[in-house]
């Protein structure tokens, strides 16, 4: 990012995606197995990061405009039930720290 205010492409224009590495190459395969393309793909991960975003911003849990730090994604199961949260005490996830009820959501 190389403005501090930027504005993204009009609706209906093209962006332009450089695959730098391996590692972006492998990442953008993880998300191309369940079908799609590189576009379908990346607009997801672009949704999803988005909607991550505006939640910090929205209950205040970042000021705005700052870049909340992701440290889990909770997904659901195939039958549709939410996977399990791992407890907070488990060593397997010591970034994990106990959440009041408050702030679940």
């Amino acid at each position: 990012m190389t403005t501090s205010n930027p504005t993204p492409p009009a609706v209906g224009r093209n962006v332009s995606v450089r695959v730098l590495d391996e590692g972006v190459y492998d990442d953008l395969a993880v998300l191309m197995r369940p079908g799609g393309t590189a576009s379908d793909a990346i607009r997801l991960a672009v949704r999803h990061l988005a909607d991550a975003y505006r939640t910090a911003w929205d209950y205040d849990d970042v000021p705005d405009g700052t870049a909340p730090r992701i440290v889990s994604v909770r997904y659901a199961l195939a039958d549709g039930t939410p996977a399990p949260v791992p407890p907070a005490c488990d060593a397997s996830y010591p970034q994990v720290k106990e959440a009041h009820a408050t702030q679940i959501f």
